[in-house]
C-alpha cells in the first residue's frame, strides 16, 4: 500500500489528469481527479510536495492505479464515495469534477439533481450516491480552506450545522426538513459569522414544514 508520495511533480497532463511525482529518482504516475487539477499545475516543479494517495488494483485491473489528493480528507472522502454500488475507483476518479465539501453537501441536503452535475454519474447513480452516502459525510460538508504556517491546509469549521438544526427543531422543524435547509445553506454560502447569521439566511429563504 503507498498511502503518500512526497517528491517533485515533474510532469502534469490535463487532459488526462495525469501527474508524474518523482520521489528519490522514481517517477510515480498518479491520476488526479479533475478538482484538484489547479493545485497540482501550482506545484509543478516544486519540490517537497506531498499527494495523499489511494492505491488500487484488482483482478480485472492488475495494472496498479494511483489516485492522489491534495489533503489526507480528501482521500478518506474518496475512500467512503467508492463504497457506492457501481461507482468504482476509476469512475470515482472521474467523477470528483467539484471540491469535496461542495459534493458532500449536495448528499447531506439529498440534492440528487446537483450529484448529477458530477462527470458520468446519471439520475439513477446519484440517487444510489445519496442513498448510500446521505448522513455520513457530516465532517466532509463543513470542510474549509486555512492557511497554517504557510501551508494552506483544510480543516472542519466550528460545528455550526448540528446547532442550527437543534435551534430549528426548536421552531417546529422536522429533523429532516432542518437537515436539508441548513445543508442547502451551506451549499450556497460558507462565511456564516456564527449561528445567528447561519439561521438569519436559513429563515428568511425557508418556513417550517
Amino acid at each position: 500500500m503507498i498511502a503518500a508520495l512526497r517528491g517533485t511533480v515533474t510532469h502534469w497532463d490535463e487532459v488526462t489528469s495525469t501527474a508524474w511525482v518523482e520521489v528519490q529518482g522514481v517517477s510515480y504516475e498518479v491520476r488526479i481527479p479533475a478538482f484538484a487539477g489547479e493545485w497540482v499545475a501550482s506545484v509543478l516543479g516544486q519540490a517537497d510536495t506531498t499527494i495523499y494517495t489511494f492505491y488500487y488494483v484488482s483482478e480485472r485491473s492488475p495494472a496498479p492505479l494511483l489516485i492522489g489528493f491534495q489533503y489526507l480528507q480528501e482521500r478518506d472522502f474518496f475512500r467512503k464515495f467508492i463504497e457506492v454500488p457501481g461507482v468504482g475507483p476509476v469512475t470515482a476518479v472521474r467523477a470528483l469534477t467539484f471540491p469535496v465539501s461542495d459534493i458532500a453537501r449536495w448528499i447531506e441536503a439529498e440534492d440528487t439533481k446537483a450529484v448529477q452535475q458530477l462527470a458520468g454519474i446519471g439520475a439513477r447513480t446519484a440517487q444510489t450516491i445519496v442513498a448510500t452516502l446521505a448522513g455520513k459525510l457530516t465532517q466532509e460538508a463543513l470542510l474549509r480552506s486555512s492557511t497554517v504556517e504557510g501551508r494552506e491546509t483544510l480543516e472542519t469549521a466550528p460545528d455550526l450545522r448540528e446547532d442550527a438544526i437543534d435551534a430549528l427543531i426548536s421552531l417546529q422543524y422536522s429533523r429532516r426538513d432542518a437537515e436539508r435547509a441548513v445543508a442547502d445553506a451551506m451549499r450556497a454560502r460558507s462565511d456564516f459569522a456564527g449561528l445567528e447569521d447561519l439561521l438569519r439566511m436559513i429563515l428568511e429563504q425557508q418556513s417550517p414544514a
